[in-house]
């Protein structure tokens, strides 16, 4: 048992060594220089792209910096940024080559998977915290919305751990601090790398994400025919005329399944609008095709 407790023990402290100088803290005064902030945050490319949460810098209007681990803080800009899923983007103005990045976890996380949340809580940069993957799917408050698909951990999360990565046992970022329950011990949440895949490209190449929208609002609800299935339903009809009713069940949209909320927002995505979809809906007993013109989101 001493032997594989020791092995264990040099993986991780090995896995620290390898990602450690990927990581940074991120800090910042308001526009009056009344008052700073910090949060966290890593390497994203090769070109040095650095992610943070949107939270984190959106006071932050002067002398912006990033420190990454073992280095000098370095003025820093502004890439863009996503309110919506609580994400930016940041670039360094100097400080020669950036560290490496972190890969962005492609595959789906596990239910008990160990992981530990990276960054600098309470300023003491180069933190780490350890623990697991303590729930999936979730829905984190954010503005006047929520975030997603966002991952539950008990790993302590602290003020200023928010931006930083959160790694899995090989290194590969699962998602990113964003939160935790002021209410509650060891619960915490990280926006899961499927969104964090899905928004950063755009940020980086738009400074902004732009969505689209069906003009209804959606919910996950169990389905009437008694089973343990769950389905996505029209709960509100936000934009008139439409063509679809309080109740229907979305199916399919252009032929591709749908079985989560965020199915239906990977859909609406800034080369969909102005376009026509073909949404597949089930009412009372009838399978349907709507033909729905996807449209500006602007809520």
């Amino acid at each position: 048992m001493s032997q594989t407790l020791w092995q264990f023990n040099q993986q991780i402290t090995q896995l620290i060594a390898q990602t450690r100088h990927s990581t940074a803290t991120i800090a910042g005064m308001t526009i009056d220089m009344a008052t700073g902030g910090s949060g966290s945050g890593w390497v994203y490319d090769d070109q040095g792209h650095v992610v943070t949460n949107y939270h984190v810098v959106n006071s932050l209007e002067r002398n912006l910096t990033v420190q990454f681990a073992g280095r000098r803080a370095v003025a820093a800009h502004i890439v863009g940024v996503d309110p919506a899923s609580d994400l930016a983007v940041l670039r360094c103005s100097a400080g020669g080559a950036p560290p490496p990045p972190l890969p962005l976890r492609l595959t789906a996380v596990q239910l008990g998977e160990v992981c530990i949340a990276m960054g600098s809580p309470l300023r003491f940069r180069e933190s780490i915290s350890f623990g697991v993957v303590s729930g999936l799917a979730r829905q984190v408050p954010n503005e006047n919305s929520f975030i997603e698909e966002s991952i539950q951990i008990d790993a302590a999360i602290n003020h200023g751990n928010s931006g930083g990565p959160l790694i899995d046992w090989q290194g590969q970022v699962m998602g990113v601090n964003v939160a935790k329950r002021s209410d509650a011990e060891n619960i915490g949440f990280a926006i899961a790398a499927e969104i964090v895949a899905d928004v950063i490209p755009e940020i980086i190449t738009h400074g902004e994400v732009l969505r689209g929208t069906l003009g209804i609002s959606i919910g996950e609800l169990w389905a009437d025919d008694g089973s343990d299935r769950q389905v996505i339903s029209v709960q509100r009809i936000r934009s008139m005329p439409t063509r679809f009713e309080v109740g229907d069940v979305i199916v399919a949209i252009n032929d591709v399944p749908i079985v989560r909320r965020y199915d239906v927002r990977k859909m609406l995505r800034r080369d969909a609008i102005g376009t026509l979809m073909t949404v597949t809906v089930e009412r009372a007993g009838k399978t349907l095709q709507l033909h729905i013109p996807v449209t500006p989101r602007t809520y």
